[in-house]
């Protein structure tokens, strides 16, 4: 019986675990706030905005042969406001719109962007005369239209979370019921 138990709270544990593990790594991809909470110049050099905590979103857009390729927002004053926050555009775009993930009014932002590369063409040999059927694949669909856009991945977490939250929970209910 001890023996069944521990394997029992070993798996309940590991399911947690795994669990925890997927949720939190499906977290949004932001990077680590800038020292000082103040966002640094990147190209655009540092813009501030009007204090006015209504404004919430901004769209920015980059001159013709330009993409912008990050943000950094910082929203409110002072430690109730919202540290600063670097946001990666991908892919990088000649517009982006932005807010700050609290949804407080922005204080102050700025950006960095690139000229756009444009791929030189290879030259290819004479096509010859086949049956094959040339099948475009949908770039907008993950894996190539496999279906799996990664919700699946919160998902599984959030099952492994509660199963092994209702083995590990019924097990101490039963092991407290015995002791007492």
């Amino acid at each position: 019986m001890t023996t069944r138990l521990t394997i029992a709270r070993a798996i309940g544990a590991a399911l947690l675990l795994a669990g925890g593990a997927v949720v939190f790594s499906a977290a949004p991809a932001y990077a680590d706030p800038p020292a000082g909470q103040i966002c640094p110049d990147l190209d655009s050099g540092r813009i501030d905005v009007p204090d006015d905590p209504e404004v919430t979103s901004i769209t920015i857009t980059v001159e013709d042969g330009f993409v912008i390729t990050e943000v950094c927002v910082k929203a409110g004053a002072g430690p109730s406001g919202g540290g600063a926050v670097i946001i990666p555009v991908d892919p990088p775009s000649q517009t982006f719109t932005f807010e700050h993930p609290t949804g407080k009014g922005i204080s102050h932002y700025s950006y960095s962007f690139e000229p756009v590369t444009t791929p030189t063409p290879t030259p290819s040999a004479t096509p010859t005369q086949s049956s094959a059927v040339i099948v475009p694949i949908d770039s907008t669909s993950s894996g190539g239209g496999s279906g799996f856009d990664g919700g699946w991945l919160l998902i599984a977490g959030l099952g492994a979370l509660a199963l092994g939250s209702v083995v590990v929970g019924e097990r101490v209910a039963v092991k407290r019921r015995v002791v007492a």
